[in-house]
């Protein structure tokens, strides 16, 4: 058999186990999710159900990452998009890619904090009582479905808004009131006590203002008892620069502090032009972020926003210049010096990671001068504004 043949043949082998609904065994590990093991953390990506029949995009999921967020798939507007109407089928399809190929779940997510990404007809309920069981409904739903399969929930997401209150606004704010944040986290916990319950935040890297507006969400969830076991940074980088890796750093080790988990959750770096230079920016962003996240103990994972820049959310969503190609595999699915750079830090460790920790010179906002509201019973979310950043969130 020629080279190509021979390389036809192994595409071929590697996405017949990427679609098997049942293996034997998970396919071999791939080199990022070797040498992410061995520095003791989780390398994601996301999938969409109809991914999972493309061989290149399902063979380079399968061998190179250890863990997957649907993308889309397990939202409440995929569930559920009109009221008693829920299909589980993509979110089954997902779940079950990544246990025929040894890899992980994160649950994403079982409230989105924002209007227009929330069903219609949720958006729509003005009653408390009503809403309050249609949010038990979905969460109970979910959560059986897939307990012991799926051992990590995003319970919330983007609850803080970029511009103006650090609380989004959005109905399950306006209708049950700011108490629902808390509530939702006691509600999963009580459905399934064995899972991982976290809280995902978009623009934090981009803002000291909201860093400092959700470490006070999340400290006052704390001091309410509230069970929260982790925070995800989403890190969609709008330029190929990264952060400025004491900060960035810093503010990880800040939730870490509070005895949390910490994982950077849709991690992308865009471009825009395809040149040598740029995509070496990209290359030091991502050994940047990366790097933070290793010199963080709790910081246990790092999940990009997709496998290649043919599948990107950014070019289709149309606020940056495109093509964005802001994702470590190209549109053809070959490796890019973004994916050196990650292969090269997590080879070289944590140890390797915490020894090149930079001194700090930059420092994230202080507290706002003016107090947040004394905490209900219910932990409302203090009031901070949180000026200047544009939304890039995934």
């Amino acid at each position: 058999m020629d080279l190509r043949g021979r390389a036809a043949a192994v595409v071929l082998a590697l996405a017949v186990s990427a679609l098997a609904p049942t293996a034997a065994a998970a396919p071999a590990p791939g080199p990022l999710r070797a040498l992410a093991s061995g520095a003791g953390l989780r390398i994601g990506a996301t999938l969409e159900p109809g991914q999972i029949a493309d061989p290149q995009h399902s063979a380079t999921l399968a061998r190179e990452f250890s863990s997957l967020t649907p993308e889309n798939a397990m939202k409440w507007y995929a569930i559920e998009p009109q009221r008693d109407q829920v299909d589980y089928a993509g979110a089954d399809a997902v779940v079950a890619f990544a246990e025929a190929n040894g890899m992980e779940v994160r649950g994403h997510n079982l409230v989105w904090a924002q209007d227009r990404y929330t069903p219609a007809w949720v958006v729509a309920l003005t009653d408390p009582d009503e809403l309050r069981a249609e949010l038990a409904e979905h969460v109970r739903g979910i959560l059986e479905r897939y307990r012991g399969r799926v051992h990590r929930w995003d319970v919330v997401n983007e609850p803080l808004e970029t511009a103006g209150t650090a609380t989004s606004g959005s109905v399950f704010e306006r209708v049950l009131g700011p108490g629902w944040i808390a509530d939702t986290f006691r509600l999963a916990h009580e459905v399934d006590p064995t899972a991982e319950l976290w809280l995902n935040e978009y623009g934090t890297d981009l803002s000291p203002l909201k860093h400092e507006a959700l470490l006070a969400l999340v400290r006052s969830l704390l001091a309410e008892g509230v069970p929260i076991d982790g925070i995800g940074i989403q890190t969609h980088r709008p330029t190929p620069d990264g952060p400025d890796r004491a900060r960035f750093q810093a503010e990880l080790q800040q939730f870490a502090d509070l005895g949390l988990a910490v994982a950077i959750t849709e991690l992308d770096v865009a471009t825009g032009p395809d040149d040598p230079g740029v995509l070496r920016r990209q290359a030091e962003a991502y050994r940047t972020i990366v790097t933070a996240c290793l010199a963080v103990t709790s910081c246990e994972e790092v999940t990009t926003w997709g496998v290649s820049d043919r599948d990107t959310w950014l070019d289709a969503l149309g606020l940056l210049p495109t093509p964005t190609r802001p994702l470590l595999f190209d549109d053809a699915f070959a490796p890019k010096p973004a994916y050196d750079a990650v292969a090269e830090v997590l080879a070289d460790g944590r140890a390797a990671a915490r020894a090149s920790t930079p001194p700090s010179t930059t420092t994230t906002a202080p507290p706002p001068t003016t107090a947040p509201p004394p905490a209900a019973p219910s932990g409302p979310a203090p009031t901070v504004a949180v000026p200047g950043a544009a939304r890039y969130a995934g």
